[in-house]
């Protein structure tokens, strides 16, 4: 029996609100040490036994089809070949990690999700985006979750050059965009703009309010 444990997060890229939301709170009681928190999803499972290479492609085509979104996620497996064994007769177990689609996700699901002049894509909300800065506010309400980070994953790919630019020329780690331009920055992840404010913007503006955070 194979026992693997699955870590799911959500890319660097993406605003993890809930990690935001935790780190602000961390703060409030007085644990300034803390840099970042990042929220995801930990799976266990127990599989029965196969050689190593087949393991790692069922446990990957799991991730893929099901236990996340490779389009917005990134996730890690380890798995221990020998779990039983190890407790029941003291036989050293196998440990072995295997990290996945750690940075843009696997070559099929960038390709089919990046975008160009020729190429936009047509699976967000019914909405055909070629530029994601461009997206009305009231299109992206009406997408799912899942398809607003999507969106803004997308957003980050096309535009990644730009955006690290900004980070560095306004010395911050976050920065609040809206139709391709800087409209607030911040140097600690405690002034991160709550969704109130996102909100208002995106209607005021009638486009979408971007936040992203530099690269750990």
């Amino acid at each position: 029996m194979a026992t693997a444990e699955i870590h799911i997060t959500l890319k660097p890229s993406l605003l993890d609100v809930q990690g935001a939301t935790t780190l602000k709170a961390l703060h409030q009681l007085g644990h300034s040490a803390v840099r970042s928190a990042r929220i995801g999803k930990y799976i266990v499972l127990e599989i029965d036994d196969a050689d190593d290479l087949a393991l790692q492609e069922q446990l990957s085509d799991m991730c893929r089809q099901l236990l996340a979104n490779p389009v917005i996620e990134d996730y890690d497996i380890t798995f221990d070949q020998n779990a039983e064994a190890g407790e029941n007769d003291g036989a050293a177990s196998t440990r072995e990690v295997v990290v996945l689609e750690r940075k843009s996700g696997t070559d099929k699901v960038a390709a089919a999700t990046a975008t160009s002049e020729t190429s936009p894509v047509k699976s967000l909300g019914g909405v055909t985006v070629a530029e994601p800065f461009a997206v009305d506010y009231l299109s992206y309400t009406g997408m799912s979750t899942d398809e607003q980070l999507a969106l803004q994953e997308l957003a980050w790919q096309k535009h990644e050059g730009w955006i690290a630019q900004q980070l560095q020329d306004f010395g911050a780690v976050w920065i609040l965009c809206v139709g391709g331009e800087v409209a607030d920055a911040g140097d600690t992840l405690d002034s991160l703009p709550d969704e109130t404010r996102l909100a208002a913007l995106g209607q005021a503006k009638d486009l979408v309010p971007w936040v992203f955070r530099k690269q750990p």
